[in-house]
């Protein structure tokens, strides 16, 4: 589901610091287009309502109660990272015998140093963040807005204006492309029990004014995406590419995939999979009598589009890379689906037992490169 304009909006209401907390269940959100004017948000009957016409009018969520869910999200994701959670030693794994000792102090303020009476081992607690200058909260934040749907100059300013530091678009760019390739190598180790069938699409994404395509492999039942390609041509050789990727994220082989009717596809299929009948019966279900069969593919282009239109364009081919790699991950494992019961892929998986963030990513991936 791509985000709606109110949503967009929202996440420019927190941005501008628009949302002022009253008590637990009322806040007040001032307007964008008239700095005279404020709306109250409060909690009545188990949902929020707001005193603006748009509510009054639709009586579903608005742009307010939007920035509301948003701003208790960051408030909520700030608190996770600042709780006290036991720390264990990076060298010999055990807690019982690790104590504190001493405070780093860097830009951003003071880091809590640990030391393991049983190995002799100094070590910082978020080792993911070790030698960051800037909080965790305000790396995890920047990552959170960024795949939401906000550009790197409107992250930069929530992060002046929320957390009180001062930091450049490139900073942030560098932070994306630090933690998205370090999330992702982990991840990619995760394998799921998928479906019988998958669906394979492909779309046309600008990158430094030329276009190329980007490829998608989608299980059918979890909608997890299995795997993101991004090539020059709509060559066979690419879509082999994209469902050997696929393969190698799932525990078990497809029964049927589901395509276009784009040749590319039947060649990438012959390939891999029919040139040895014996060892695979797959039935691929080709179009251009496919279209009902293919919109879950379709509907993830939709929301990845929707994204990349807000960003304008990619400058570049590496670029293009991470920014996908990332929004794979978003759209895995943290963003809900209302197929999905507001449950992510990944839960449906089964590979996560609750929806997770950018934070438990990031600690889970620092923890495996201990």
């Amino acid at each position: 589901m791509t985000l709606s304009k109110r949503e967009v909006k929202s996440i420019e209401l927190v941005t501008n610091h628009c949302v002022i907390p009253v008590n637990q269940k009322m806040f007040i959100v001032r307007s964008q287009s008239n700095a005279k004017k404020s709306y109250e948000v409060t909690w009545q009957k188990k949902k929020w309502c707001c005193t603006c016409e748009d509510f009054a009018k639709r009586r579903k969520p608005c742009k307010h109660v939007h920035a509301v869910n948003y701003y208790m999200a960051i408030q909520n994701l700030a608190f996770e990272v600042k709780s006290h959670q036991k720390p264990y030693c990076p060298k010999c794994g055990s807690g019982d015998f690790v104590i504190k000792r001493g405070v780093r102090y860097n830009r951003s303020g003071p880091v809590q140093r640990y030391f393991c009476k049983a190995c002799k081992m100094r070590f910082v607690s978020d080792t993911a963040f070790a030698g960051m200058r800037s909080k965790a909260a305000t790396i995890v934040s920047a990552l959170d807005l960024y795949f939401r749907g906000l550009s790197l100059r409107q992250v930069a300013e929530h992060i002046e204006f929320t957390h009180g530091i001062s930091v450049t678009h490139s900073t942030v760019h560098n932070w994306i492309e630090k933690y998205v390739k370090l999330v992702d190598d982990y991840v990619n180790m995760l394998r799921i029990n998928a479906s019988s069938r998958w669906h394979m699409d492909d779309t046309l994404v600008r990158v430094s004014g030329r276009h190329m395509v980007l490829w998608g492999l989608l299980d059918s039942e979890t909608r997890y995406l299995l795997a993101l390609h991004i090539s020059s041509k709509r060559g066979a050789e690419d879509a082999q590419v994209l469902i050997r990727d696929g393969l190698k994220r799932a525990k078990n082989k497809p029964a049927e995939l589901v395509s276009d009717g784009l040749n590319s596809y039947s060649l990438a299929v012959e390939r891999e999979f029919k040139s040895n009948p014996q060892a695979y019966n797959i039935i691929h279900v080709q179009g251009p009598l496919t279209a009902s069969f293919n919109n879950k593919m379709e509907r993830f282009h939709g929301t990845l589009k929707s994204r990349v239109k807000n960003m304008g364009a990619l400058n570049n081919e590496e670029t293009a890379k991470i920014f996908s790699k990332g929004f794979k991950i978003y759209y895995n494992f943290i963003k809900p689906h209302k197929a999905l019961n507001k449950r992510s892929p990944a839960q449906a998986a089964g590979i996560a037992l609750k929806k997770s963030s950018w934070l438990e990513l990031i600690r889970s991936a620092g923890r495996r490169n201990q």
